[in-house]
């Protein structure tokens, strides 16, 4: 390519031969040409390295690299170090794109000279029914993109931003600004893009929003994504969860910040507390306990991006000092919130009446 690209695709990949096709022609199907794919081979041991040279030898546009496997922070790290494009993306390799997906985000970055551009995304599950495979992603807080401000802002501007969605693979950021910001060194980490996130986000003195879905995401049950798992990856959700909390209050805007920030924890973890192995709840406890506890002798703090059952949660891990404490509180909880005709069948179940 004898042309700087506009933009710089960073694709790290690793064991999804089934999709990578898919993902690869959205890429080279952009309305916008002037870009540059580098596709991250993380030694991955199925025939996605075949693939990636095969794509490579038909466009010139595409730079393949192999490496032993080393973890998708090394890869993305990698790509963002050789990428040189005036703006950089990062696509998930089991994902696939919209067609004018970086042509908008391009003239919107540029327009607004923007830090970084993002766009919306949907939840993608080919195992449901027809019409419904393919949704928004919605925010459990409430938080939409919809509503961010029209032009640039900063996180300060519109905090919600921080309280979202990592998805750092929805959004462009301008080279010299990313490259300055890598990804922790976490290896085979779940969420390990988060701290990163929240780096960006408040680092960035000017953010725009294009409020038009351009990413599918990926949930397909057997996927082996996080989404998916049981075991100790697991753990990493809240390590890294604590990580962005450390960046956040290294960042000196902690209180501005806040709210969003715990409430995305809250979500984010819960449900893979609730399903991890048994054997390592207590240390997931422990993790996501050590962050809420910040909250204890908070008076300022107002959980206003929590639902009711999120604000009990989060109260409940700085109360309770052990994870069956917490899970006792729980089904209480759940028991307290069942309509009275449930409560009513349940006692008639119990006592024959």
């Amino acid at each position: 390519m004898a042309n700087k690209p506009l933009v710089s695709i960073v694709v790290p990949i690793y064991k999804v031969e089934k999709y990578l096709r898919t993902c690869l022609d959205s890429i080279l199907g952009q309305s916008l040409k002037n870009i540059e794919v580098i596709l991250v081979d993380d030694g991955s041991p199925d025939k996605c390295p075949e693939i990636v040279d095969e794509y490579a030898k038909k466009d010139r546009r595409i730079v393949a690299l192999h490496q032993k496997n080393s973890g998708y922070s090394t890869a993305v790290n990698k790509g963002i170090a050789m990428a040189r494009g005036e703006y950089i993306g990062i696509i998930e390799s089991d994902d696939w794109i919209e067609k004018d997906m970086y042509e908008k985000l391009y003239a919107d970055a540029k327009k607004y000279d923007t830090d970084f551009t993002k766009g919306m995304l949907s939840i993608y599950n080919s195992t449901l029914p027809k019409g419904r495979q393919d949704k928004l992603f919605v925010n459990p807080c409430g938080i939409d993109l919809n509503n961010a401000p029209k032009g640039p802002f900063s996180a300060a501007d519109w905090p919600q931003i921080i309280g979202f969605h990592a998805s750092i693979w929805s959004s462009i950021y301008r080279s010299d600004f990313i490259k300055k910001i890598k990804l922790m060194d976490t290896a085979g980490a779940s969420y390990q893009d988060f701290p990163f996130m929240v780096e960006f986000v408040t680092k960035a003195k000017r953010i725009s929003v294009v409020k038009k879905i351009f990413v599918h995401w990926r949930n397909d049950p057997e996927q082996g994504n996080s989404t998916s798992a049981t075991g100790k990856k697991l753990l990493l959700m809240g390590k890294n969860s604590l990580s962005g909390l450390k960046v956040l209050k290294k960042s000196g805007q902690y209180d501005a910040l806040k709210e969003p920030f715990f409430a995305h924890v809250l979500w984010t973890n819960i449900e893979f507390f609730y399903k991890i192995d048994a054997e390592y709840k207590p240390e997931y406890y422990a993790i996501l306990r050590k962050i809420f506890l910040e909250l204890k002798d908070d008076k300022s703090f107002k959980y206003k991006y929590f639902r009711l059952e999120d604000k009990s949660e989060a109260k409940a891990f700085i109360k309770y000092d052990t994870w069956q404490k917490f899970y006792l509180h729980h089904k209480i909880t759940i028991v307290w919130r069942l309509p009275a005709r449930i409560l009513r069948g349940i006692r008639r179940r119990i006592l024959g009446r």
